[in-house]
């Protein structure tokens, strides 16, 4: 299985998600990982192919070739890989542990599990059963759309059946 990890552009390091995906590569579980590594140069990974950073292009196509996307709970990369039909594994970067500046990717992170969007890792101890349900939930159908969306469809039915029982 190819499995495409991303940890973004910030400048804070995110190496417990970076160092749990090289193990675990190592141990099998994850099989032809390529990693977007970002701003982590002590990462000296032995079991997986990265690059720090990449064009637009080839992270879109990385994205579509993965059969596995495990990534930071960025609002962009999570919408680009939402957007592709796949259901990330979503590891927030905490601000207990120096990832981030605030905990909003914990908030963002909760909602997309809620809604079913994605699969959470909360800490990499959390890795290895999120890939096994991360596999589970892409095998099945598209996820469903976000509960906000459905809400605007069945207004726009019920207004389109209303304005016809009027005529």
């Amino acid at each position: 299985m190819s499995v495409f990890v991303v940890v973004g552009t910030r400048l804070e390091p995110f190496m417990r998600l970076l160092d749990e995906i090289d193990r675990l590569a190592g141990e099998g579980l994850l099989e032809d990982v390529f990693v977007q590594s970002g701003h982590n140069p002590d990462f000296a990974p032995r079991h997986c192919r990265h690059e720090p950073f990449m064009p637009l292009e080839r992270f879109e196509a990385l994205i579509a070739a993965a059969e596995l996307v495990i990534c930071h709970a960025g609002a962009g990369t999570t919408i680009q890989v939402i957007r592709s039909g796949k259901i990330p594994l979503v590891m927030p970067r905490r601000l207990k542990h120096g990832e981030n500046v605030d905990d909003h990717q914990m908030e963002l992170t909760r909602e997309l599990v809620a809604q079913g969007r994605a699969v959470a890792a909360y800490e990499p101890a959390d890795l290895e059963a999120a890939v096994g349900r991360a596999r589970e939930l892409s095998a099945i159908a598209e996820p469903p759309p976000p509960a906000r969306m459905l809400a605007l469809v069945r207004e726009a039915i019920e207004e389109l059946l209303g304005s016809r029982s009027r005529s």
